[in-house]
């Protein structure tokens, strides 16, 4: 209590004082950090389209996020490269390989380099090398159509590799934006200060002013440490098992001294949905106060193996069912959203599973 007796009338503090001096509590309470810690009952799990709607469109192209977006999607993911010249750009593997046409522009271009610090390089035509120019002249979309013939479209075809600065500008404010730093330790050992770049973008683009809108996740806790050192306004999720050296392994399982590390300097945790076992591994990083956003939800497909969403499987379910069934079965254990290649089942999932009946589920787990 601030006042172990009634004082006489006239010492009484006034409303101005008693006003300054809840004022002065409350700075004390709110961490360093400038972010509350995350309450996970109030909310709607959330959706975040995994590269865009990947599952139907070239991943990481405009037309992925446009049908995320179209689907729903509450945040929509971008994977940051660094091209030769220091530009972000929108791209899940350093190497271009993949996603774009980049053995026929420029055959004799690739070279051996070790993104992933594996101690092996390999071979590659890996982004570092190419200026934006020319990346720009690359189709990121013609794979999607001959690797998936059952959800081809012509306009995939010219796709081409978006700048965040583009991603920003095409999204807007119809989805939040969740941004991933990646091979940081590679880039930062090449010159590139990623997370310096990314705070930088953002700031010119207000988002300062919309934080809200904001997830930065890594799988590198120094990624983090440094974003919550350059913009500690935009909430951080650290992705596990982590690929900081000699942090792989023993990031690998659930645990309390884990979560409380987390804590420390993140306000989520986006696990590999498989090193959830069941509810107690989300209760354990719940009890840290972080949200839980794991991935990722897409059943038994794949990036480069996608099959019809109406494909019987070996359990004697379609492709979509197994998919719908795999969200809800995460989401009974609590999770406070997800990644996936298919916002449109998410949302066929949560839709026959309403907020109220899932908190119940869970309050009667834990009596």
């Amino acid at each position: 209590m601030l006042w172990s007796s009634s004082p006489p009338r006239a010492a009484r503090p006034q409303p101005v004082v008693r006003l300054l001096t809840l004022a002065l509590l409350l700075l004390l309470i709110v961490p360093a950090a400038g972010i509350s810690k995350q309450d996970h009952t109030r909310r709607k799990p959330l959706l975040i389209a995994h590269r865009g709607a990947s599952g139907y469109a070239p991943e990481h192209t405009l037309a992925a996020y446009q049908i995320a977006i179209e689907q729903g999607a509450d945040f929509v993911e971008q994977d940051l490269q660094v091209t030769k010249d220091g530009e972000l750009i929108c791209m899940h593997d350093p190497e271009l390989g993949r996603t774009t046409n980049v053995a026929e522009l420029f055959p004799d271009r690739a070279t051996l380099r070790d993104p992933e610090e594996t101690g092996k390089p390999h071979r590659g035509y890996f982004v570092i090398d190419f200026t934006l120019a020319e990346i720009k002249r690359l189709d990121a979309g013609d794979w999607f159509n001959r690797a998936n013939a059952f959800a081809a479209r012509p306009e995939f075809a010219g796709q081409r590799v978006p700048t965040l600065a583009e991603t920003i500008a095409f999204v807007g404010t119809r989805a939040g934006l969740y941004i991933e730093l990646k091979h940081y330790a590679f880039y930062k050992r090449l010159g590139f200060d990623t997370a310096a770049q990314l705070a930088a973008t953002l700031k010119a683009n207000g988002y300062e002013r919309a934080s809200e809108r904001i997830f930065i996740q890594s799988f590198f806790k120094e990624a983090l440490l440094r974003m919550q050192q350059l913009a500690p306004g935009y909430r951080r999720v650290q992705l596990l098992p982590m690929e900081d050296s000699g942090r792989q392994q023993d990031s690998q399982k659930i645990s309390a001294q884990l979560a409380q590390e987390i804590a420390g300097y993140a306000q989520g945790a986006g696990p590999n949905k498989a090193m959830l076992k069941d509810a107690n591994d989300v209760a354990t990083l719940h009890a840290a106060h972080l949200l839980i956003h794991p991935y990722t939800f897409r059943g038994m497909t794949l990036a480069v193996a996608r099959r019809p969403l109406d494909e019987k499987q070996a359990n004697g379910a379609s492709v979509r069912d197994n998919i719908i069934a795999d969200i809800r079965r995460f989401l009974g254990y609590g999770i406070d959203g997800g990644f996936t290649d298919y916002p449109q089942l998410w949302q066929e999932a949560t839709a026959a599973q309403p907020q109220g009946k899932r908190q119940k589920a869970k309050t009667k787990r834990q009596k």
